[in-house]
């Protein structure tokens, strides 16, 4: 039996999958991630008609996905939009998802491979723990829409813990905290599942926010969400140090007074100042799980300190602000916003490991 399943095996992909706010990421088992795009598509404006006879709706032709979409906000022209189709890890549009997800499984279809993929792939996607049984429904309709066989759903921090190497066989615990583009999550992770974990919608697409408010209250200066998230990439940084204030970059964009362009020089001590509250927000979600800890629970934590992943956790000085508040060691995860994806390649790749996780863990077959 293991035989005959190890070569139907090879008729079908595995695909794991990270659809997040900000980025999706698609995984191929024995070809690692094939897809790392932002999570947006560009397409005609819907466009409501009147007229007797007329269609209802006209104009949802998608023209761009992905980063070639991303390049597009703010500067399409009048007859396409940009969107993303997820909101704070919820899908908000399920017709641009489903085209979005059509298109990237379009894409895998095309990687050569030495057996024919006659049958439809086994879908592993991470979702966040916060979301209800309705949104649970949406995301595998989503995938099973696109032409996946079976869709397994399991928590985001569970993948996450997985892809950091937690033992799943025992009873030990690991406190992670996923900082994503749309979403907070954290959680204490123990026997592959989730012992206490929550959600907060402050996450990087807020800290983008956040600079462009503060240069509009301070300078007058409008800027799109691009521009703000090259300066938080640049000068992010919520850690009052020696290093505040050393690093500068110009901003550009539209003077509110005059309508002309206008460019001003940030430094990283103002940058600080427009986000820090942000990341106070982050900090006290982990306090709060840390009070809801099990005491037995916690000489584990204490012991393996809390873990950042996401794409958010690369902010600079955040592992310092949070150890600073908790008095337990904060580090960083090696390549935070691939840990997700990389458990669902763990899991892939045992099936021992699945099984139990799919037991504990997974969220509907």
């Amino acid at each position: 039996m293991n035989r005959l399943r190890k070569l139907i095996e090879n008729f079908y992909w595995d695909i794991g999958v990270d659809l997040g706010t900000s980025n999706t990421l698609l995984l191929l088992r024995d070809r690692g991630v094939v897809v790392d795009e932002p999570t947006m598509i560009a397409r005609l404006k819907k466009k409501r008609w009147t007229g007797l006879g007329a269609p209802k709706w006209k104009g949802s032709v998608t023209v761009a996905y992905g980063s070639k979409a991303k390049e597009m906000v703010n500067r399409e022209p009048i007859q396409l939009e940009v969107i993303s189709p997820i909101k704070n890890g919820i899908i908000s549009d399920l017709e641009a998802v489903e085209k979005l997800v059509a298109y990237y499984l379009k894409l895998i279809y095309e990687i050569p491979s030495a057996y024919p993929k006659i049958f439809k792939p086994r879908v592993v996607a991470g979702v966040p723990g916060s979301i209800s049984n309705v949104q649970k429904r949406a995301v595998k309709s989503v995938f099973l829409t696109a032409g996946a066989r079976e869709v397994i759903l399991i928590e985001d921090l569970v993948l996450a813990a997985i892809g950091l190497g937690l033992p799943s066989e025992k009873s030990s615990g690991l406190m992670v905290v996923d900082v994503g583009g749309g979403k907070v999550e954290a959680g204490v992770i123990s026997d592959g599942g989730v012992v206490v974990g929550r959600g907060i919608k402050t996450a990087g697409s807020d800290l983008d926010s956040a600079i462009m408010n503060y240069v509009k209250m301070k300078y007058g200066l409008l800027v799109g969400p691009n521009s703000a998230e090259r300066i938080k990439i640049e000068l992010g940084n919520v850690w009052e140090g020696e290093s505040v204030n050393k690093k500068t970059a110009v901003l550009r964009g539209r003077d509110l007074e005059t309508g002309l362009p206008k460019a001003v020089k940030l430094g990283e001590a103002e940058v600080r100042e427009a986000i820090i509250l942000e990341a106070q927000k982050i900090v006290r979600l982990i306090k709060e799980e840390l009070d809801e800890t099990p005491p037995e629970l916690m000489e584990d934590v204490l012991k393996r300190g809390i873990i950042l992943v996401g794409n958010g956790a690369k902010l600079a000085g955040l592992a310092r602000l949070v150890e600073k508040e908790t008095k337990i060691s904060t580090r960083v995860a090696d390549e935070p916003g691939l840990c997700v994806i990389k458990g669902c390649e763990e899991l892939m790749e045992n099936e021992k490991l699945f099984e139990r996780i799919r037991i504990v863990s997974g969220l509907g077959k």
